[in-house]
């Protein structure tokens, strides 16, 4: 049933979207069981037996074969980015354009962000990851293979909000246990203005992907905006937990503003001591993120952290900043400091 699906989404979309190798030999199946170090699932064997690996939407995502001339080795990138505790490494299979990796954890796959320790439950089975990705991405595409350029923001660096739910709706009908779908749906129905779907969407993910902190904290920054700052908090502070450093402290500073918005001592002085066990220099480190804001023409971002830094120490100086008024529909930037322009492929990292 799923390789007749994969098949007839080889045959619809335009050629060269989807590009499948030949069958991998049972020879090469066996030594790369052999050679790995921590189990892959049946489906995937079952996949390679028809197609070794394949090539999504012009190398966006390439999923590992393991014959000779697979576009991906499946033992090449194992042995390079191997993912995992002691001596129990998880299989990387597939990687995308921009370097994230996507590795086996049991039946499930997950995706590792290049550049961070950012890990998201990407599928529930390969089966599922794999639909899932093809009806996400083929909405960017028109008849002739090339980007459909009415589903992008002007410049086309960003999806219209639209689009982008559309996309991640598509990918859940498909795998319903998928926590990076579920969180990009929640995205892009706070850009619609819909916060308490967003809301909905994000309290999903986080319970699908148990340690993951970006889903609450995305929860949190919601709760902020519906003026629920005492449920932000209890977001903020699972978020926080999560994290260490400088991120951890981050969050803990994110969790002292809600604190302050909710009129609670005890918790604004537990949030303020953790965020400064994180990184002693947060403050110094938030009033760069405001430079480096307003240097990059990004208001919205130096008032975020103008306000972080209040919530931290409210006897610190204001900054020189003349900040702007925020629109109510303006566009919450999670991660400081503020976001550089990304591909239609890639999420903004932490």
């Amino acid at each position: 049933m799923f390789f007749d699906s994969f098949r007839a989404a080889v045959a619809r979309l335009p050629a060269g979207l989807l590009r499948p190798g030949p069958p991998a030999s049972e020879q090469a199946i066996a030594a790369a069981r052999r050679a790995l170090a921590a189990p892959v699932p049946d489906a995937y064997w079952r996949f390679l037996r028809s197609f070794d690996g394949v090539d999504l939407f012009h190398e966006s995502i390439v999923v590992a074969g393991v014959d000779a001339a697979a576009a991906r080795s499946l033992l090449d990138l194992s042995t390079r980015s191997g993912d995992g505790d002691g001596d129990d490494p998880a299989v990387t299979f597939a990687e995308s354009i921009g370097g994230d990796r996507f590795v086996f954890d049991d039946q499930r796959v997950v995706r590792l962000r290049a550049g961070s320790d950012e890990r998201w439950l990407t599928g529930s089975s390969f089966e599922s990851w794999l639909a899932a990705v093809i009806a996400h991405d083929e909405i960017l595409y028109g008849a002739d293979g090339e980007f459909a350029h009415d589903v992008f923001e002007p410049g086309g660096r960003e999806l219209l909000p639209r689009a982008a739910l559309r996309q991640a709706e598509r990918a859940l009908r498909l795998d319903r246990g998928s926590a990076e779908w579920e969180h990009e749906r929640g995205t892009a129905l706070r850009r619609l203005g819909r916060t308490s779907e967003a809301a909905a969407s994000f309290a999903r993910a986080a319970e699908l992907h148990a340690g993951n902190p970006w889903p609450w904290f995305d929860l949190g920054r919601c709760e902020l905006r519906a003026q629920a700052p005492a449920r932000a908090l209890y977001a903020f502070r699972r978020a926080a937990e999560s994290e260490s450093g400088a991120t951890g402290a981050r969050l803990w500073a994110w969790a002292a503003r809600a604190a302050q918005q909710a009129r609670d001592p005890a918790a604004l002085s537990s949030a303020r001591e953790r965020a400064l066990e994180h990184d002693p220099s947060l403050a110094t480190s938030l009033r760069r993120s405001i430079d480096a804001a307003m240097a990059d023409q990004d208001p919205e971002a130096a008032s975020e952290a103008t306000a972080l830094l209040a919530a931290l120490d409210p006897r610190q100086p204001a900054p020189h900043h003349r900040l702007p008024v925020l629109r109510p529909d303006a566009r919450p930037d999670p991660r400081l400091p503020a976001p550089r322009p990304r591909p239609p492929h890639r999420r903004p990292k932490p």
